[in-house]
């Protein structure tokens, strides 16, 4: 392959190198000098990062150690790989061809009739069917590596979910070995006349064979791959002698071991005949019996489960298992339609074992025959479970498991073969598989749900990476399939497929909350990715934001240091405990720079990564952060991002500035930040200014007895009112913190405790608890200072969205009188119900209704407290004309009344005549001098806190 890399300062580089050539023994260091020699103006970091590629690919490898994968006919341990028929088709025939057929599909037979038997075959057939066309499709989209259905769901449906199936998935498997070696036990007592030699007879003599068997799978999977067909041939060689028998006994030219009154006369076997089980006490239903007879057909997935010893899984897993699935399926047809024609209904239901005593010539070959069946559907679970295991140990899902991964993906997993024994084992004490088959088929039911779950989910999203050569499928099949298997789970036994969900969901948590990190691609991203364009192109089409919904969606500009981290950290505290308002939160950072520098680019890359980090760490929350390269003015990549920012109804409405302590230094840079807080005004976006400090509070403190201290000079919608909210949901700030609002007066005709009065109506109304207090400033020009007419022309607009289905007279009232003074809004608010409300007269401690006050001089009002101060109606005795007098005076105010808040929020006096910056900048310093934290805000116009939920 060909790479050109171009640093800052030297000439272009362009090198070939051969990874072919790098042999297999060669360790990282020596590829590492391969490179070195290839690229020598590679940076020590990128050989770094390419020997943790070399790593990670040399997994991905089903030989564990080369580079050449499509060639490989042999596996690490030097054995050969397998093809479609000794790999998938002959395995999968001899899991399905097992126990089950030869001693309980008669008594279910008898049991269930013809009919009802051969509706359970179908019901069986169409949830491996569909299942293995979802199988078929998964497995031709990529190469599958060791794990089989396990490396499907956890690649597909994401490490989470897929390791949670797949270790129910391992489970089934294994118990289904103590299900074969039980039922050869069984065959072989019954067979050979044997029972109850000693107490727990068949427990001991189960453990002693699955002893014998793991010792089998530890030789290697090719031992157990030449065990099969021996197997397989006595398994088809008995069927054959049933077969026979069967017709013959029809024919009356043999009996065997049974008498001619044992034969059909009167059709008895067509309905069900369901009676009490002698071995279990247990009379059976149609379910029961349906998940007795499921289990036989979990062996689809015997092929899939040794997908890295196959020469061509995506080849020989469909064809092989979807012929064993035809082949056996009409076998098991056969076999009950000459089943229920030929035998009594007695002997169906006393002699399990009445498939060998109808044999031809000899009961001893189908006795043998039973056996040998059991004991390779078992060696083949053993195999399948173990290589499970150890793909799960690999990947690091669950880390507890770590301990047995093998040594190469290919390798045979020792210690994985160990523990299955020991967890089969344990199954075995049960001593009989009626017992046990319920978690058998619980288990598979769910495995076999979610791969036709995660097959739908790939075909109905449409990912450009599903491309299956398989075409044999589509996602309504694979959706079917998944409500099929699900419900048939139900219907089985509910109680216990609530208690596999409830172990998946279970294993689920445990997996994301402490399994390892992966990228796999899954389908969860593509499924986030639909359902978000799905709600953003819907929340568009349903145009502008209602007032009711509205919610700050802040973009916060924060600058870094050298090393990428924030210069303010309180920057960083504010902007995370703004996401209580669960609207969309935007960082937005800048390196100086050009995009045409690479370099450049990548340090932008490094400090976002950086940045995302140090909220995590910090402030425990996630943020969408952007880093700009830039070398332009400050506003110009602010008011782009502020305006193409987001996506849709997505983007910023509010935007959230650090205040520059050094804009005296440098009036250049200050004239630039004017300019951005007047651009931004005009794009309507909320401006949010924050002067603060260190000692402000990170989202990880716990305060108590403290405030936020609102100082409340414009109405402009309620967004004055709605941060200082927002921001007391903090855990930093919920459990120990009080609201308080003063609400500043500069009417002298307006009667404080009539403001107070308004405003606490309109704060429950809202439903925002707080403290009211009026201050007096009627002989200042704060108001002049702090209006802001360009919004008058959108409040008639704003409100109008109120109004459908809605009484909106008062809120229309407040919206028209954005751009006036609190005590303006709220006195003409209520002046609708009390005319009286514009006294000229001062007031007096006795003209407070009464029915407001209580005993100690302070108003409560539903929980509020509005507490009347003695100073609320000082004034100043000589009118301040120069506006730094105003400021100074607001600032003593706040001095005096919020001296222990924690955090003032007022509004910006971004004044429409400053055209000066050095007026504005000196304006805002003196009316924060001495104050720790301050966050300054002016509306955009748009907000608007409704009445009604």
């Amino acid at each position: 392959m060909e790479r050109y890399f171009r640093m800052s300062d030297r000439p272009m580089c362009t090198t070939t190198l051969n990874l072919t050539s790098i042999e297999s023994t060669e360790s990282i260091g020596a590829l590492n000098a391969h490179f070195r020699e290839g690229f020598p103006c590679v940076r020590d970091d990128l050989l770094v990062a390419s020997s943790t590629l070399y790593k990670e690919k040399q997994r991905s490898f089903p030989s564990g150690d080369s580079c050449v994968v499509e060639d490989e006919k042999m596996t690490a341990d030097g054995e050969q790989k397998l093809g479609t028929v000794n790999g998938v088709f002959l395995p999968c025939l001899q899991n399905i061809l097992g126990v089950i057929l030869f001693i309980r599909l008669p008594f279910i037979t008898g049991q269930a009739g013809c009919f009802l038997s051969s509706l359970m075959l179908v019901i069986c057939f169409t949830a491996t069917f569909t299942t293995s066309l979802s199988l078929s499709a998964l497995v031709t989209n990529g190469s599958i590596q060791a794990g089989g259905p396990y490396y499907i769901l956890s690649r597909n449906l994401g490490k989470d979910i897929g390791g949670a199936l797949g270790a129910l998935f391992y489970l089934g498997t294994t118990v289904a070995a103590s299900m074969y070696v039980l039922g050869a036990v069984e065959a072989f007592q019954m067979g050979f006349g044997v029972q109850n030699l000693f107490r727990h007879d068949v427990q001991i003599i189960s453990l002693f064979i699955m002893s014998q068997l793991a010792l089998v799978v530890m030789v290697g999977t090719r031992f157990v791959a030449l065990t099969a067909p021996i197997f397989l041939t006595m398994v088809v060689i008995s069927i054959l002698c049933i077969i026979v028998g069967l017709l013959l006994f029809t024919m009356e030219l043999w009996t065997g071991e049974l008498l001619y009154l044992h034969r059909n006369m009167y059709d008895e076997n067509f309905a069900p005949n369901f009676s009490e089980d002698p071995e279990t006490g247990r009379t059976p239903t149609f379910f029961s019996l349906l998940g007795l007879l499921f289990p036989s057909f979990t062996g689809i997935m015997a092929g899939s489960n040794r997908s890295a010893v196959l020469r061509n899984s995506s080849h020989s897993i469909p064809t092989g298992t979807i012929s064993a699935i035809f082949a056996t399926t009409g076998l098991y047809f056969l076999f009950v339609s000459l089943l229920s024609s030929t035998l009594s209904n007695d002997i169906l239901l006393e002699n399990k074992l009445v498939v060998a005593d109808i044999a031809f010539p000899h009961k001893l070959v189908v006795q043998a025959g039973i056996i040998m069946s059991s004991l390779g559907a078992a060696l083949q679970c053993l195999t399948g479970a173990s290589r499970i295991l150890a793909a799960i140990a690999e990947d690091g899902c669950l880390p507890h498991l770590r301990w047995f991964t093998p040594e190469t993906p290919s390798a045979n997993p020792h210690r994985a073969i160990v523990l299955t024994w020991f967890i089969a084992s344990l199954f075995t004490m049960a001593g009989n598989i009626d017992f046990i088959t319920p978690i058998i088929t619980m288990f598979f039911l769910l495995m076999y749900g979610g791969v036709n779950l995660c097959c739908f989910l790939m075909g109905f999203l449409k990912a450009p990476g599903f491309r299956p050569t398989f075409r044999y499928f589509h996602f309504r099949t694979s959706l079917f399939g998944f409500i099929w298997c699900l419900g048939l789970a139900i219907m089985i036994d509910w109680f216990m497929v609530t208690l596999a969900i409830v172990s998946t969901v279970a294993l689920t948590i445990y997996i994301a909350a402490n399994g390892a990190r992966k990228q796999w691609g899954d389908v969860g991203q593509g499924v986030l990715f639909s359902l978000g364009k799905f709600a953003v192109a819907s929340l568009a089409a349903k145009g502008d934001m209602h007032p009711k919904n509205w919610r700050p969606q802040v973009l916060s500009v924060i600058d870094v240091d050298e090393l990428g981290y924030a210069e303010k950290p309180h920057m960083v505290r504010i902007t995370a405990q703004m996401k209580k308002g669960y609207g969309v939160t935007m960082v937005l950072s800048r390196v100086k720079g050009s995009v045409l520098n690479p370099l450049d680019v990548e340090r932008a890359d490094i400090v976002r990564k950086i940045l995302t980090q140090q909220m995590q760490d910090e402030e425990r929350t996630d943020c969408y952060v952007d880093v700009a390269v830039s070398n332009e003015r400050m506003g110009n990549y602010i008011w782009s991002s502020a305006r193409h920012g987001g996506l849709g109804p997505l983007r910023p409405n509010s935007v959230l500035l650090a205040w520059p302590e050094d804009w005296n230094m440098d009036y250049t840079k200050a004239r630039e930040y004017f300019d951005t807080l007047r651009g931004l005004a005009n794009l309507k976006k909320a401006l949010l200014v924050f002067k603060g400090n260190d000692t402000y509070p990170g989202s990880l403190e716990r305060l108590n007895y403290t405030t936020i201290d609102v100082w409340w000079i414009v109405y402009d919608g309620g967004l004055l009112l709605l941060l200082p909210y927002i921001l007391s949901k903090n855990r930093a700030w919920r459990d120990g913190t009080k609201l308080r609002l003063f609400a500043v007066i500069t009417n002298p005709s307006i009667v404080a405790a009539e403001v107070t009065s308004a405003i606490t109506k309109h704060l429950q109304k809202v439903r925002i608890t707080a403290t009211v207090t009026a201050i007096d400033f009627t002989m200042t020009s704060i108001v002049n200072d702090m209006r802001n007419q360009s919004h008058l022309d959108n409040s008639i607009e704003v409100i109008e969205k109120l109004s459908s289905g809605c009484k909106v007279t008062r809120q229309k009232a407040l919206a028209k009188q954005r751009t006036r003074t609190v005590e303006e809004v709220f006195v003409d608010l209520l002046s609708n119900d009390h005319p009286s409300l514009y006294s000229k007269d001062l007031p007096s401690e006795s003209d407070t209704p009464a029915h407001l006050l209580s005993n100690d001089g302070e108003t409560v009002v539903s929980g509020l407290h509005i507490d009347h101060h003695t100073t609320e109606s000082t004034t100043i005795t000589e009118r301040s004309e120069p506006r730094l007098e105003t400021a100074a005076y607001f600032n003593r105010m706040v001095k005096i009344f919020s001296k222990d808040a924690k955090l003032i929020v007022t509004n910006l006096p971004l004044i429409d005549d400053m055209t000066d910056s050095e007026d504005f900048f000196s304006y805002v310093e003196t009316m924060s001098e001495g104050i720790d934290n301050m966050l300054l805000v002016r509306g955009a116009g748009e907000e608007v806190i409704t009445t009604y939920g």
